[in-house]
């Protein structure tokens, strides 16, 4: 294990109703990362027991608004640079040269960075939907919480972190950062497909728009989770 890695950066997961995913990603985060916060929203299946296998921090919530979860699990890093990881994200072995680089540059202490993205399934509509990722992240500069976010912890402070709320807190730290402090990585997160298969792998990135149309209007942020959440199985 790389001492840049394990001196220097924190891996911060908020989870809820994750058992599915969990043991996958903290098996892989495990054997590469020191530190690791877990903060769980009261999960009812079986995944704080599947973290408490695994030498990380884990804190529970009463709730699963996972801005606040960031936000806790932020409070408790110790490390100059914090990762905010999904439940469902896996770090392609190149991903870790591209963080070591990114830290270790004195000019990227007020950036951060984000992932490219892919999908654990291999079909065209995949492939296609990690492509409209790319060129959003790219030319957007609106990258999602699924992408990661790669962050100094002054910096984090400085632009006072996630804002308490159970969706779109990936979009609103992306615009307090600012888009000129955006780094799209050239490396991939591998996420999980569960939730572009129930809901269709045509549905599932139109509700996504909706979603955040809706929260650039102002609409109210509860209603936008119950749309969100509608036909996803746990969202983290």
């Amino acid at each position: 294990m790389d001492d840049i890695i394990n001196n220097k950066v924190t891996i911060v997961i908020p989870t809820y109703n994750s058992e599915r995913t969990i043991n996958n990603t903290l098996n892989i985060l495990t054997k590469i990362f020191k530190n690791i916060i877990v903060v769980d929203g009261q999960s009812k299946d079986l995944t704080r027991k599947i973290c408490n296998k695994y030498n990380t921090k884990l804190f529970t919530l009463k709730n699963n608004n996972r801005g606040i979860q960031l936000n806790l699990g932020s409070e408790k890093v110790f490390t100059n640079w914090i990762l905010f990881l999904h439940a469902d994200s896996i770090l392609e072995n190149t991903a870790i040269e591209e963080i070591e680089k990114f830290i270790s540059s004195d000019e990227n202490k007020y950036k951060a960075a984000t992932f490219k993205l892919k999908f654990d399934q291999v079909n065209i509509y995949a492939f296609l939907l990690s492509k409209v990722v790319t060129f959003r992240s790219k030319y957007f500069k609106l990258p999602y919480g699924d992408q990661g976010l790669l962050i100094s912890k002054a910096f984090y402070n400085k632009i006072g972190g996630y804002k308490n709320l159970p969706i779109m807190e990936d979009v609103e730290i992306i615009r307090n950062v600012g888009f000129r402090n955006i780094k799209i990585l050239n490396s991939y997160i591998i996420t999980d497909s569960i939730r572009y298969k129930s809901a269709g792998w045509l549905i599932r990135p139109f509700i996504n728009l909706y979603c955040l149309t809706l929260y650039l209007l102002g609409f109210n942020i509860e209603i936008i989770n119950k749309i969100y959440t509608r036909k996803t199985y746990g969202k983290n």
